[in-house]
C-alpha cells in the first residue's frame, strides 16, 4: 500500500508498506488524522537506524558508478546483519554473541562463502602461479610443496619427450628432454644454470630488482652488486641473459 501523508510541516510524505492493507487514521498527540502506516513508522524506525549504523560501521559497498552495483552491496549488507541477528537468537552463548565479535562472524561468513569457490578454482590448470600461492595460503597449504609436486609431476609426463630447446634459434635445431621447472619450457643444457634450493630463494627474491637493473641500463652492472656472492651474480647474469636473449 502507498500513503501520501502531508505533516505539520507542510511537507509530502510517501510511505510504503507491504504490512498494510488500507489507509487507517489513528489519532496521536499533536497530530491530526495520522495514517496507521505512518504511526507503525515512528513506532519502530528506530530498528532501521539501528541496521543503518551498523551497515555503516563495517560495510562491504565499494565504490562503484553502476547502480545495480551499489544495490548488491546494501543486500550484502543487510543480509550479514540479519544473519548475525539470527543466529545469536539460535545460540546466544556462542562466541558471536558480543557485539564486540561481529568482526569475527563476518570473516567467518565470507570463509564459508569463499573457500569453496577458491577450492574450485584451484583445480583449474594453467592457472598463473602467483594465484595459486595466495590461494594455497588462504587454504592453509604448503604451496612450496603443492609445487614441487606439481613439477615433479610435469617433469615426468615430459622426461620422454624431446622437444627443441626454445632458448636455441630454430636452424640449430636442438632436441632436448630437459624442460624448466617454472615456466615448462624445453631447455637445452648450454642454457641451464645448476644450482641449490637456497641460491634459487634467494634468486627469485633478487629477480625482479636485477631485471629492472638490466634491462634499463647494462647487463654487465648486475657484476657490480655488493650483496650478492661472486657464483650467484654469475648465477643472475646468466638467467638473465637467457631471459632478454629469447624475449628480444
Amino acid at each position: 500500500m502507498l500513503v501520501s501523508y502531508k505533516s505539520g510541516q507542510k511537507k509530502n510524505v510517501i510511505v510504503l508498506s507491504s504490512m498494510h492493507s488500507d489507509a487507517a487514521i489513528v489519532p496521536e498527540k499533536g497530530e491530526k488524522n495520522l495514517p496507521e502506516v505512518v504511526s507503525f513508522y515512528n513506532a519502530t524506525k528506530g530498528g532501521v537506524d539501528c541496521m543503518d549504523f551498523m551497515a555503516h560501521a563495517m560495510t562491504a559497498k565499494r565504490q562503484t558508478k553502476r547502480w545495480p552495483m551499489l544495490m548488491f552491496y546494501n543486500m550484502l549488507d543487510l543480509a550479514s546483519i540479519a544473519s548475525l541477528v539470527v543466529f545469536r537468537s539460535k545460540l546466544p552463548d556462542s562466541q558471536f554473541s558480543k557485539s564486540a565479535r561481529r568482526r569475527f562472524f563476518q570473516l567467518e561468513v565470507a570463509k564459508g562463502l569463499l573457500v569453496p569457490q577458491m577450492k574450485r578454482r584451484r583445480m583449474i590448470k594453467h592457472l598463473p602461479r602467483q594465484l595459486t600461492t595466495i590461494i594455497d595460503l588462504v587454504l592453509d597449504k604448503d604451496p612450496e610443496g603443492d609445487t614441487q609436486a606439481q613439477n615433479a609431476a610435469q617433469s615426468t609426463a615430459v622426461r620422454s619427450k624431446r622437444k627443441r630447446c626454445a632458448v636455441c634459434s630454430a636452424k640449430r635445431d636442438r632436441k632436448t628432454s630437459s624442460h624448466c621447472h617454472l615456466c615448462g619450457k624445453p631447455i637445452c643444457s648450454e642454457h641451464m644454470v645448476p644450482s641449490c634450493n637456497s641460491c634459487v630463494s634467494t634468486l627469485f627474491l633478487m629477480f625482479t630488482y636485477s631485471l629492472l637493473m638490466a634491462t634499463a641500463f647494462d647487463i654487465n652492472i648486475i657484476e657490480g652488486i655488493s650483496f650478492v656472492n661472486k657464483p650467484l651474480r654469475g648465477s643472475i647474469t646468466v638467467y638473465i641473459s637467457c631471459i632478454i636473449k629469447s624475449t628480444g
